[in-house]
């Protein structure tokens, strides 16, 4: 009886242990919430400044837990949280609104290191405000293009992967951005941000920088820009040449004569994938083409991004009236406001 008694033991530490992690997990996810309004509820800068510490407590708290990687951390508004497919990446962004109406941003990251098969905490500090020309260069955690990230995209080239980032970045009273950044991760687990994965020919947008680690649209801060990573349509369209033969007589008596003649026949071609699908900026008249506080969405013209042949692929004007959209063709509103909830 006893040797049963001591085998209940032994099987019950681990579980209570889990128990007592879980509900440890559970209170520091509260605590997370609640702070996170209290900050931007906060009177002053330095109020809010404080509050976003006892975050960055609570969210390596978090991450030092057993399996915390498997902790949903969905209800987090303020605090957004994206887990990769795999595991290997989580992402904790938020934002700081300052009384001068611009904003300071925060992240910590969750990563997997294979040859430790072990998590490391990593500590995102952003540099953004300082950064020029940031469209063309790579980070590292320590020097990170801050951004509120509200969509982490998993592709794979090879054995290797890559976590496209969506995300809002709010500058300053009179303008913002949206940008779209490629996250890779080195043997050892360090971050780097910026990866040329972008096939971006002819888009008018970034004409004058083609080639690009990361795409940034700054535009009115009165605006809202569409991005996001949807179910949406592609239509293309190719030119076939088609070969006609027209018969007629000939000059020479007996002899019938071929005319050889050619045409173009344009071929239809509907593609239905997931797409990173955004509004089409542009200014508001010509005269202010380089001034982006006067950049706004145009009307009803969508552009799109579509992974194909490990590139993202840019295609003009797509076809956004999917169907299989959930919200019946509706563009869905993006949760990055900073307001706390009533």
């Amino acid at each position: 009886m006893r040797k049963y008694f001591i085998v209940l033991i032994i099987y019950a530490i681990p579980l209570l242990s889990f128990g007592q992690t879980n509900l440890l997990i559970d209170h520091l996810r509260d605590s997370i919430r609640f702070t996170a309004q209290q900050m931007v509820s906060a009177p002053t800068d330095s109020q809010r400044i404080i509050y976003s510490q006892r975050i960055s407590k609570y969210i390596t708290t978090v991450i030092k837990q057993k399996h915390s990687i498997e902790a949903g951390m969905d209800s987090l508004r303020l605090v957004k949280v994206l887990t990769s497919p795999n595991k290997f990446v989580r992402i904790y962004t938020w934002a700081i609104p300052l009384a001068n109406g611009t904003y300071k941003y925060n992240g910590i990251a969750q990563v997997y290191v294979k040859r430790k098969k072990e998590y490391r905490t990593i500590i995102m500090h952003d540099k953004g405000a300082n950064i020029g020309r940031a469209f063309n260069k790579s980070f590292n955690a320590n020097k990170w293009y801050g951004a509120y990230y509200y969509k982490l995209i998993q592709t794979k080239r090879g054995s290797k992967y890559f976590y496209t980032l969506l995300g809002w970045r709010g500058i300053n009273k009179t303008i913002q951005s949206k940008v779209i950044e490629v996250l890779t991760l080195r043997y050892n687990g360090d971050m780097v941000f910026g990866y040329n994965l972008f096939k971006i020919k002819g888009y008018n947008y970034f004409h004058k920088t083609p080639s690009v680690k990361r795409l940034i649209y700054v535009y009115s801060s009165l605006a809202t820009m569409y991005l996001n990573y949807d179910m949406q349509t592609i239509v293309l369209q190719s030119h076939k040449k088609k070969r006609s033969h027209k018969r007629k007589k000939s000059t020479n008596v007996g002899f019938i004569a071929q005319e050889y003649g050619s045409q173009y026949k344009n071929k239809v071609k509907r593609i239905k994938d997931k797409l990173i699908v955004m509004d089409r900026l542009v200014p508001s008249s010509p005269e202010v083409v380089d001034f982006h506080s006067f950049y706004f969405p145009e009307s009803n013209i969508i552009d799109a991004l579509r992974f194909e042949k490990n590139m993202w692929k840019y295609y003009p004007d797509i076809d956004a009236r999917n169907k299989a959209n959930p919200n019946n063709g509706k563009k869905r509103k993006i949760e990055y406001d900073l307001t706390p909830s009533k």
